[in-house]
C-alpha cells in the first residue's frame, strides 16, 4: 500500500507504514500522527482504572488536522455569558 496524499498531491509512491483509524488510507512515516489513547478497565465497585501502557491511535495528516479542528476550543466564554439576557 502507498501513502494516498503523497501519491495524489506530489506524485510520489511512498510506502505506507500504517493505516489511518478514521479513513483507512495508508500513511507514510513523514505524515502519520501517533497519539496515546488511554484505556480503562472496570474494577469491583464500578471503579474505572487506567490501563498501562496507553494504546496508540494512528491518523493520516488529513484526518489528524480534521480531528484537531473538530476538537479545538471554541472560546473562553462561559455558558452564562453565551446565553441571551
Amino acid at each position: 500500500m502507498n501513502y494516498l496524499d503523497c501519491a495524489r498531491d506530489r506524485h510520489l509512491l511512498l510506502p505506507a507504514v500504517a493505516a489511518c483509524i478514521d479513513c483507512g488510507a495508508g500513511a507514510c512515516e513523514d505524515h502519520l500522527v501517533v497519539r496515546a489513547h488511554h484505556l480503562t478497565r472496570t474494577e469491583p465497585l464500578l471503579r474505572q482504572v487506567p490501563v498501562e501502557p496507553p494504546a496508540r491511535r494512528v491518523r493520516c495528516g488529513t484526518c489528524a488536522a480534521a480531528w484537531q479542528a473538530a476538537h479545538a476550543p471554541t472560546g473562553s466564554r462561559t455558558r452564562a455569558e453565551r446565553l441571551p439576557a
